[in-house]
């Protein structure tokens, strides 16, 4: 098996900053709209704006705590890909490991054997 070192860390940096870039691309999003009403207000000087759907203290708390629990949820979702990579990777060489020693056990009862 090989592994192409330079490949595999340019394939990360790409996935990184494609993600990077949705992110930013997000926030220029959301602050493009807060410009939108900023400017809308400065037309209008003396005029507040109208509100709609506003939360209730106890909506808010639970918007705010929806919000939390479903960053925690990716975030151990996440957590526990990592977790089952690390386990088969550990297996993996632990088998390795396993298989070497047998092998060297093997050759060294060869030598023995031949003396």
């Amino acid at each position: 098996m090989t592994l192409n070192v330079v490949e595999t860390i340019t394939k990360l940096q790409e996935e990184g900053l494609k993600t990077l870039k949705q992110t930013q691309d997000a926030s220029l999003a959301a602050l493009g709209d807060f410009r939108k009403f900023a400017g809308e207000l400065s037309e209008k000087p003396g005029t507040l704006p109208t509100l709609e759907n506003v939360p209730t203290p106890a909506q808010l708390v639970e918007l705010s705590f929806g919000f939390a629990s479903k960053f925690l949820e990716a975030r151990k979702a996440y957590t526990l890909k990592v977790a089952e990579l690390i386990a088969e990777g550990q297996k993996q060489a632990e088998a390795a490991v396993k298989s070497t020693v047998a092998q060297v056990n093997a050759t060294v009862g060869q030598s023995k054997a031949a003396k």
